[in-house]
């Protein structure tokens, strides 16, 4: 049988940052439901007032500190200790801060202001994750917890040979619910687990759906700012794996282990004259006769779609998803483009830039392109962004906006534009296209007014 090991982390108390009101109870919870509800083998909890771990004979404390978390990593992780199929989750509640291009889950003790040495890169956390011998791990992180804008505006970079899920989207913060005393993503979260838990099919891409739908209706009955979970995807399996494997309660492993009783129906039921059975294969070869006769219909339904003439463009155009219609949810590969402000690497428009923002479960582009030396020649377009099987595509251009590994570049037919560090300007045009419903398009020459 598989085996679940789970890790989990909540921290209220900081040396250096204000404390948190619920991070530690998120924690708590969670491990009660890993423990209780699902069952988990292994868990290991660090909070501001947990017991410590005795590892390979080695007495290490759970105070959520870098060095302790490092400590227990490293040993725990030295070599494989789980086989594929194994389940293995992370997951942390507390402040997260990004910082030169790097994500880093900042510990008890952290610096915000020496990130590199006193906090842990999400990268080197599934780094040690990754050496578990089990390619089924996951990571629960609900670390953007601050209205704070240096801490509070979501992780950029999705860690390698782990299925991430994120309490936010780019650019949003995290909210705390007084009334449950709990985080909303894991209040949310939480909810979902036990929702799925009880199907033994339940898939990572199912309890995300869930997520993505329940999650802004928890935040909007509390009269929070909307937050939109985020799901990443850099692992060897796929979201639609099995989210846990089925939970047998114990009433279901004594029923495996006692033969049912011999009855005077079940001899009766054994007894059944030829003719009975007769009868039943007939039934049988009779459904299945009907379910060919279906199949064989479907697809020649589907052979007069194939060979069907193709749509003219601009009956395509009219029939591109709103960002109302066309989820985010659907698209789990999608590697979405950082909100922020991008600048041309080699390119003739040296007056140009691509601004990119999300609100509303959508993003928006504000493509401006200029010569140089040429600001009245300006032409703005900005429009809304629209996330296909193969890539996001520009509405307005219909062209594919080409996203690195890194977050940092977006190509597209003008140049490679790099990402900068500054504020996005959500106001005048790209705010109409934030707040718009359907799909935006808007062109204006001339330049810009502010």
């Amino acid at each position: 049988m598989a085996r679940k090991w789970a890790i989990v982390v909540g921290i209220n108390q900081y040396q250096r940052l204000q404390p948190l009101r619920y991070a530690e109870r998120d924690a708590q919870a969670f491990r009660d439901f890993v423990i209780g509800d699902a069952g988990f083998d292994q868990v290991y909890y660090f909070s501001d007032r947990s017991p410590k771990i005795v590892l390979e004979g080695v007495s290490i404390s759970t105070q959520p500190t870098v060095a302790n978390l490092r400590r227990f990593l490293e040993l725990r992780f030295a070599a494989p200790f789980l086989k594929q199929g194994d389940t293995l989750w992370f997951f942390f509640s507390g402040y997260g801060l990004q910082y030169a291009d790097d994500d880093y889950l900042l510990l008890s003790d952290a610096d915000p202001d020496a990130a590199e040495t006193t906090a842990m890169t999400l990268e080197a956390l599934a780094g040690y994750l990754s050496r578990s011998g089990t390619d089924q791990i996951v990571l629960f992180l609900d670390a953007c917890r601050t209205e704070e804008q240096k801490f509070g505006q979501g992780f950029g970079t999705d860690p390698n040979g782990v299925i991430s899920l994120f309490s936010t989207s780019l650019g949003e913060t995290a909210q705390e619910l007084e009334a449950v005393q709990l985080g909303a993503f894991a209040y949310v979260l939480l909810e979902g687990l036990r929702l799925k838990s009880r199907s033994p099919n339940a898939t990572i891409a199912q309890l995300f759906e869930y997520l993505h739908d329940r999650l802004p209706q928890v935040n909007l009955s509390y009269s929070k700012p909307t937050q939109l979970p985020r799901l990443s995807n850099h692992a060897a399996i796929a979201p639609e794996a099995v989210l846990l494997p089925h939970i047998a309660s114990h009433g279901d492993k004594r029923s495996a282990r006692v033969k049912p009783p011999i009855t005077r129906q079940t001899l009766a039921i054994a007894r059944q004259p030829f003719k009975k059975v007769l009868q039943a294969s007939v039934a049988s070869m009779s459904v299945l006769v009907l379910g060919l006769i279906g199949i064989t219909a479907y697809r020649e339904l589907v052979q007069r779609y194939a060979n069907a003439p193709e749509i003219e463009a601009a009956t395509v155009a009219s029939a591109v998803p709103s960002p109302a219609t066309f989820s985010l949810k659907n698209n789990f590969y999608q590697r979405l483009p950082r909100p922020g402000k991008y600048i041309a690497t080699i390119s003739p428009f040296s007056q140009s830039y691509r601004e990119i923002s999300s609100g509303n479960g959508h993003f928006c582009i504000k493509l401006v392109n200029a010569p140089a030396k040429a600001p009245n020649n300006q032409q703005i377009i900005v429009s809304t962004l629209s996330f296909r099987s193969d890539g996001v595509y520009i509405d307005a251009t219909r062209e594919r906006l080409q996203i690195d590994g890194t977050f940092t570049e977006v190509t597209d037919s003008k140049s490679t534009w790099q990402w900068l560090k500054n504020e996005v300007d959500r106001s005048g045009l790209v705010g109409e296209c934030l707040a718009s419903t359907t799909n935006y398009v808007r062109e204006v020459k001339g330049v810009a007014q502010k």
